[in-house]
């Protein structure tokens, strides 16, 4: 497919979401790629174009459910492993959130969650869902198998590796150092692969989309029963 205007991509996403909704039960949405492909950006822009066309939006940030730093860097682990299997509790994002959110039809809570940067649970975020809502589910690793049977639709976004390394350069090392830089190389991007051979997202996913160019990204996989929008 050619390249399209980021609006234009927005506007076929939120009228996708739109469509795959269902009476009486909540949406959730999976936005998903490797670390700086773009995900929080999408979703907010996902999230403002929903809200605009009257419709009830609740964003879950996978980050949110960061494991404390003892258990995230668990010396006998190697750095991938550290970084799949320990950053995030998946078990309590898919026990709390997620499958709550299927069996009751909505969720109303409030989740005490970790603060990063002082590695003490005083992060309180509300969650209000009622089955008109449409929840928006951003992160990494959401494949796996203790998130992936909750969630409805998938939209992944693909960048390679060199641009990753780009943008982490310029979103992380200013606040990180070049110690982040070399995680990339060690870490994230091993543990990243690793996944993405075990999960191939072509065979997961409804949408996914080449983000690599922001202005303008290119549909590379869309639902053949969905028709898009010029």
């Amino acid at each position: 497919m050619n390249f399209i205007n980021r609006e234009s991509v927005i506007t076929n996403i939120a009228s996708l979401i739109v469509k795959k909704r269902q009476e009486n039960t909540p949406l959730i949405v999976g936005i998903t790629g490797v670390d700086t492909s773009g995900k929080t950006q999408l979703t907010n822009e996902l999230k403002n174009a929903l809200i605009n066309q009257g419709y009830q939006v609740q964003v879950v940030h996978v980050d949110d459910f960061h494991n404390e730093r003892a258990i995230r860097y668990a010396k006998e682990l190697s750095e991938p492993d550290q970084y799949y299997y320990r950053s995030i509790d998946f078990e309590k994002l898919a026990r709390d959130v997620l499958k709550s959110i299927k069996k009751n039809r909505g969720l109303e809570t409030t989740i005490n969650h970790l603060n990063l940067d002082t590695d003490t649970w005083t992060n309180n975020k509300k969650y209000l869902i009622n089955p008109q809502t449409i929840v928006l589910l951003e992160g990494v690793f959401i494949y796996r198998d203790e998130t992936r049977p909750f969630i409805d639709t998938f939209i992944h976004l693909h960048i390679d590796e060199s641009t990753v390394l780009e943008r982490a350069q310029l979103r992380d090392k200013p606040k990180q150092g070049e110690e982040v830089i070399r995680k990339y190389h060690t870490k994230y991007l091993p543990a990243q692969r690793r996944y993405l051979e075990k999960y191939n997202p072509c065979l997961i996913a409804d949408v996914i989309i080449e983000n690599s160019n922001w202005e303008k990204p290119k549909i590379l996989k869309w639902p053949e029963n969905f028709q898009q929008e010029a």
